[in-house]
């Protein structure tokens, strides 16, 4: 296990999961942490601007860290994106949530 980093927050945690197509104008970067069933769950969002298309698509990863220590590396979500903010954090709480249950300890 390696010791927990604090991301960059000017530079997305991951690179964009397929379905996000080339060419984002600005990636804007987010992180939301929780505890759940004795882990920190991290759910990194990545934000995709398209000035051209006039939206921005968001893709999610679920990172899980025990006592300061990685236990499980960023997991991107690369199924599908969001074009809300909202419903991709959402849908990172949940699924962080489904990981730290089922998270083998």
């Amino acid at each position: 296990m390696s010791k927990a980093v604090k991301p960059d927050a000017e530079r997305p945690y991951f690179d964009a999961p397929a379905g996000i197509p080339a060419g984002s104008d600005h990636q804007i970067p987010h992180s939301h942490r929780f505890r759940h069933n004795d882990l920190d769950v991290i759910v990194h969002l990545t934000g995709y601007e398209y000035e051209s298309l006039g939206q921005t698509l968001w893709a999610f990863g679920i990172e899980l860290v025990r006592d300061r220590q990685i236990v499980q590396p960023v997991r991107v979500y690369r199924e599908r994106h969001y074009g809300q903010f909202e419903e991709a954090l959402a849908e990172g709480i949940e699924q962080g949530r489904q990981q730290a249950e089922t998270f083998d300890r």
